[in-house]
C-alpha cells in the first residue's frame, strides 16, 4: 500500500534536514551544546493528545523571542497545549526571564501570560509604541492579545482590541505576524488560517499499512485569514477584504512580511500546506495583489504544490536582494529560491545543494543566520515526522528526526555540517517552531527550537574563535517603534550585508529583531547604513567590532550597549 502524506500531514514546517550520505565538516567549525537544562528550563510542551494524535495535536508548538522588560537580554515564550479530553489535566504556556547569567527563570504567573486556549504560535510586537513589545499568541479557538504594561506584567486586551481572530469564524488559528503595511508607524497585525478542523470533524485516517495517523489539512479544507489594522488608539478593524488579502481557503503554516521587490513597502508571504503559496505585493494604497505565480514561489519548480511550514527570508548570496526558504515534507525536498532583483525568484533547491539532503526527512521551523560570524549566511532547520507510526509503512522512515544545519560555502552551495556540530544535534526530536537571537549578548547567534511533546532545545552557539561581529538594535520614532521593515545594511571590505527587520516567519514563531553580521577578521565595519520605513536613511562609518549599538532614529551617534551581567558591574 502507498503511504498517504499531507502537508501536517504535511504540517511540517521548516525543512527537516537529516542527510542520508555521510556529511563533510569545514574545519575549525563551532560547536552547538545543548544547554537547555543548563539554562534552568524546565518546561516541557503538551500536545494533549489521547491515543493517536490529531492534526491540531501534532501541530505545534511555536516559539518567540523578545526583550519583554527592556533590560537588554532576549526572554523567551514557550506556546502550550492544553488537556482536550477533561482529564483534569492543568498546563499553560510559559514566559522565561533571562537572568543575565546564561540561565532563566519561569515568570509566567507573576507576568499574567499563561495563554487562554490550545497554544499554537506566538509573536511579539510593540503594537502601541510605548516601548514595551506585546505579546500575541495563536490558538485553537479564540487568540489573545497581551498589552505589556511595562511593569513586569501583562493585561489581556483581546477584546478591546477586537483581535480575536474569530472574525470569519475560523477555529485553527496559525502563522501571525505584526508588519506595518501602510507605513502609518502603528504596526498593524496579520493572523493566518490552518484547517478547517471542528469538534465534529474526522480525526484520523489511514496511512498505509492499516497504520491510523492524523489526516491530511485538505480533508478538512482551509479557513479564512486575517488582516488587521491597527487604529493607534488601542484597537483594530478587520480590513481583510478591503486590502484584497481574503483567501477562504488558506491552510497558512507560516507567514511574514518582506520588501521582496525592493520598493521601500512590506510585501506579505504566505506558506500554505497543501496547496499553492500565497505572495501579496502591497500596492502602497491600503491594498495588495496577489503575485505568487508570476514571482515563482506559488508552487514548486515541477508545478506541484507544498506543504509549506516555514517561511525564511535572508541574503544568502550578499547581492542586496532578500531571498527565500520554504521547508516541505519528507521525499518533496525543502525549497530555495534566489531573488533575481526583478521580482522574480529562481529555484536553485538542486544546485544549491540543500535538496537531496533535505528530501529524506520532513522539515519545520528554520532559517538564515550566520552562526560563525564569516559574513555568509547560513541555515537551520528543525525536523519531526507528524505520524506517530511512521515507521511501521516504512523503517526508514523516522517520527523523532535530528535538526539539521548547512554551512554556506560562499559559493552559492551549501554543506550539510550536521554531523561535526556538537552535541545539541545528538538528539531526535519533534521538532516545530524555531527563534534566532543572542541569548547570553556574546555575539555568537544561538538558536531554540520548540518540540512536540519534548522539553524545549536550546542550542548554545561556542562561536569560531577570530571572527568579529556587529549587532544593531533598531528604534523608530516616526516609523513603527520596533522598526519592523527597516534594513540594515553593512559593509565590510567592499562586500555588503543586508538584514531586513521583520516580526513572525520561521514556523509559528519569531526571532529577536536585532540584527547580527558577522565580519570575519575585519575589526570594524567601514559602513552602516539604515533605511527606516518611512524613508529616511541614515549613514555611519568606522563602528568598531564586537559590540551591540542602537541606533534611533533621526539621531546621527548610534550608542554602543554595554550588556552587564548578573552580578558583575
Amino acid at each position: 500500500m502507498r503511504l498517504l502524506v499531507w502537508s501536517l500531514g504535511a504540517l511540517a514546517g521548516c525543512a527537516l534536514l537529516v542527510s542520508m550520505a555521510p556529511t563533510q565538516s569545514p574545519p575549525s567549525h563551532p560547536q552547538f551544546h545543548n544547554a537547555t537544562r543548563d539554562a534552568h528550563i524546565s518546561f516541557v510542551h503538551f500536545k494533549g493528545s489521547q491515543g493517536v494524535s490529531t492534526i491540531l495535536e501534532e501541530a505545534g508548538p511555536g516559539v518567540c523571542v523578545a526583550d519583554f522588560d527592556d533590560d537588554g537580554w532576549p526572554d523567551i515564550y514557550f506556546v502550550n497545549g492544553r488537556d482536550l479530553y477533561h482529564r483534569g489535566i492543568e498546563t499553560h504556556n510559559a514566559l522565561y526571564r533571562n537572568n543575565r547569567d546564561g540561565t532563566f527563570s519561569d515568570v509566567t504567573v507573576a507576568a499574567g501570560v499563561p495563554g487562554t486556549g490550545y497554544g499554537i504560535g506566538c509573536v511579539w510586537g510593540d503594537y502601541d509604541n510605548d516601548g514595551h513589545p506585546d505579546l500575541y499568541v495563536t490558538q485553537y479557538g479564540k487568540n489573545v492579545l497581551y498589552h505589556n504594561n511595562g511593569n513586569g506584567t501583562f493585561t489581556d486586551v483581546t477584546a478591546k482590541a477586537g483581535v480575536d481572530g474569530m472574525d470569519f469564524n475560523t477555529r485553527f488559528h496559525s502563522a501571525a505576524t505584526f508588519f506595518d503595511y501602510d507605513r502609518d508607524g502603528k504596526l498593524d497585525l496579520y493572523v493566518g488560517g490552518y484547517a478547517n478542523f471542528g469538534p465534529e470533524s474526522k480525526r484520523l485516517c489511514n496511512i498505509g499499512y492499516g497504520v491510523l495517523a492524523s489526516c491530511r489539512p485538505l480533508v478538512y479544507g482551509g479557513s479564512p485569514d486575517i488582516l488587521y489594522h491597527n487604529n493607534g488608539d488601542g484597537t483594530f478593524t478587520n480590513v481583510t477584504k478591503a486590502a484584497h488579502i481574503y483567501q477562504p481557503k488558506g491552510l497558512n503554516l507560516a507567514a511574514g512580511a518582506m520588501d521582496y521587490d525592493n520598493d521601500g513597502w512590506p510585501d506579505l508571504f504566505v506558506a500554505n500546506d497543501g496547496i499553492e503559496a500565497y505572495l501579496y505585493h502591497n500596492n502602497h494604497d491600503g491594498t495588495f495583489k496577489e503575485v505568487a505565480l508570476n514571482s515563482g514561489i506559488a508552487l514548486t519548480s515541477d508545478g506541484s504544490p507544498m506543504a509549506g511550514m516555514c517561511i525564511a527570508f535572508g541574503d544568502y548570496n550578499n547581492d542586496g536582494n532578500l531571498d527565500l526558504l520554504i521547508t516541505d515534507f519528507q521525499m518533496a525536498t525543502d525549497h530555495l529560491w534566489r531573488n533575481d532583483g526583478t521580482g522574480f525568484f529562481d529555484d536553485v533547491s538542486e544546485r544549491s545543494g540543500i535538496a537531496r539532503q533535505t528530501r529524506q526527512v520532513l522539515s519545520f521551523g528554520g532559517g538564515f543566520f550566520d552562526y560563525d560570524n564569516d559574513g555568509w549566511q547560513d541555515i537551520f532547520i528543525a525536523n519531526g515526522h507528524v505520524y506517530p507510526d511512521v515507521e511501521k509503512t516504512d523503517p526508514q522512515v523516522h517520527y523523532k528526526q535530528i535538526d539539521s544545519l548547512f554551512h554556506n560555502e560562499r559559493n552559492g552551495q551549501f554543506l550539510d555540517v550536521t554531523s561535526s556540530a556538537g552535541d545539541g544535534f545528538a538528539t531526535p526530536y519533534l521538532g516545530r517552531g524555531v527563534a534566532f537571537f543572542d541569548y547570553d549578548n556574546d555575539g555568537n547567534v544561538d538558536v531554540i527550537v520548540g518540540n512536540n511533546g519534548d522539553p524545549p532545545l536550546l542550542l548554545h552557539n561556542a562561536g569560531k574563535p577570530g571572527n568579529h561581529y556587529l549587532g544593531i538594535q533598531l528604534i523608530g520614532t516616526r516609523s513603527n517603534r520596533d522598526a519592523m521593515g527597516a534594513r540594515v545594511l553593512v559593509t565590510v571590505g567592499g562586500r555588503t550585508q543586508v538584514r531586513e527587520i521583520s516580526g513572525g516567519g520561521s514556523y509559528l514563531s519569531q526571532s529577536d529583531l536585532r540584527a547580527n553580521f558577522g565580519l570575519g577578521t575585519a575589526a570594524s565595519a567601514s559602513a552602516v547604513e539604515v533605511r527606516w520605513p518611512d524613508g529616511v536613511r541614515q549613514r555611519f562609518t568606522d563602528l568598531a567590532a564586537d559590540g551591540y549599538y542602537r541606533i534611533v532614529e533621526g539621531n546621527d551617534h548610534p550608542a554602543h550597549i554595554s550588556y552587564h551581567r548578573a552580578g558583575i558591574r
